[in-house]
């Protein structure tokens, strides 16, 4: 796979004490050797970047500290190595809160996204797609990322906040940019993508309709409605995952799948595709790590951590741990990988999960309905590390077969 810099390679050695998810050097070339090198070292690995991270790398140790909130506290830690760039203020997501103000703003958001409501994204789903491969078989060669892995959560969430299609390309827009930012610019990009979402909120709180933004713009706690400013960061996070973790989901498994053996493995039996959603999401997790800061002293593994200590939960070395998952690095569907942390663990499980399971499903199944012999041609570009925690891909040319 192709690197995404051409800057001086990294060692796997370089992750034993500079590891650092803003190194526009990390790709899938290189990172699992890094991680696996983590893995090996110690339970805790510590970097000097950003003034010092605690990485934690094992599967076990993962899910542990990813429950234990009261110790790794998520306040206004998402990004590694964000701290003190930029004096500017800043949006909380959900992903950055601590119960109660959590368990407020998660218990409105995951409304849309419950197991009992995703099914009714399902036409839709569906007819994106299907009106997505008719362009693809007209044209005959596509990209997967640009063609069908983006479009496809791009309209599910237009359709959630209930944004119409200048708003929808707008939004997009302002997430790549935001996505795409380094250190010295995410601010910036960041205030772009906060004055449109206000604009948005400021819309539907005036003239409420049926879709869900105007139903968290009205949604009250303890009798109060939710400011300007938090709505601002719960639709943010919408915007933020329906771009990039399913985008990155749904292209990685169709890249597996272009595999021989898996599209085999897939035709012999239907009952394969949940399989090969959740052995991609195990393999290739598009969100790699999430930030912590300890609260307290504490001891992972053995490796003593400080109070008020930035860490970093790596959450895709986590699902490549050896003493988890037996041949961690090869795509195996037979695998029983429910177990993977690819949407985290704990209070912060992706609110999201249910719907990308949905659309990685729907995808697969109308994909090898109308075009099961696609052919990759030359090599995928990856995106690297971006956003300081999240790698997926660029481009993915393919063909359709004849």
């Amino acid at each position: 796979m192709e690197s995404v810099s051409k800057m001086d390679e990294i060692t796997p050695k370089w992750g034993l004490s500079k590891f650092d998810p803003w190194d526009n050097r990390l790709n899938y070339k290189n990172i699992w050797t890094i991680y696996r090198e983590m893995r090996h070292a110690a339970p805790v690995v510590y970097s000097e970047a950003h003034g010092g991270i605690w990485c934690i790398t094992r599967y076990e140790d993962v899910r542990n500290a990813a429950r234990d909130f009261k110790t790794f506290s998520s306040h206004n830690v998402m990004d590694i190595g964000n701290a003190n760039k930029n004096t500017a203020p800043r949006v909380r997501r959900l992903i950055e809160l601590d119960p109660p103000e959590h368990t407020v703003h998660r218990k409105v958001m995951q409304v849309p996204f419950l197991a009992s409501k995703v099914g009714e994204f399902s036409d839709g789903i569906r007819t994106s797609i299907r009106e997505l491969l008719d362009k693809v078989e007209k044209n005959k060669e596509f990209d997967i990322v640009n063609d069908i892995a983006e479009p496809v959560p791009q309209d599910v969430l237009a359709k959630v906040l209930g944004f119409d299609d200048e708003s929808r390309i707008k939004n997009r827009e302002l997430v790549l940019r935001f996505v795409n930012a380094d250190l010295e610019t995410r601010r910036e990009r960041q205030e772009e993508l906060r004055a449109f979402l206000l604009e948005k909120i400021r819309e539907k709180t005036e003239n409420p309709g049926d879709d869900y933004l105007s139903q968290m713009c009205m949604s009250e706690h303890d009798g109060e409605r939710f400011t300007e400013a938090e709505l601002v960061g719960m639709v943010q996070g919408f915007a933020l995952a329906g771009h990039h973790t399913s985008i990155n989901a749904i292209a990685s498994m169709l890249y597996r799948l272009s595999d021989e053996n898996v599209k085999n493995l897939y035709l012999s039996d239907s009952k394969w595709r949940s399989k090969i959603v959740e052995e991609t999401l195990r393999l290739d997790p598009p969100i790699h790590l999430e930030g912590r800061t300890t609260t307290v002293a504490t001891t992972v593994g053995g490796v003593k951590i400080p109070a008020d200590q930035s860490v970093a939960l790596i959450y895709a070395s986590a699902n490549h741990d050896e003493s988890k998952f037996e041949q961690p690095e090869t795509f195996l569907p037979q695998r029983d990988s429910l177990q993977h942390l690819a949407f985290g663990h704990g209070i912060h499980m992706c609110i999201g999960m249910n719907l990308a399971r949905l659309e990685m499903n729907i995808i697969l199944e109308e994909v090898m309905s109308r075009i099961p012999n696609y052919q990759l041609i030359g090599e995928p570009r990856d995106s690297g590390m971006v956003f300081g925690h999240h790698m997926g891909w660029e481009k993915m040319p393919a063909t359709v077969s004849k």
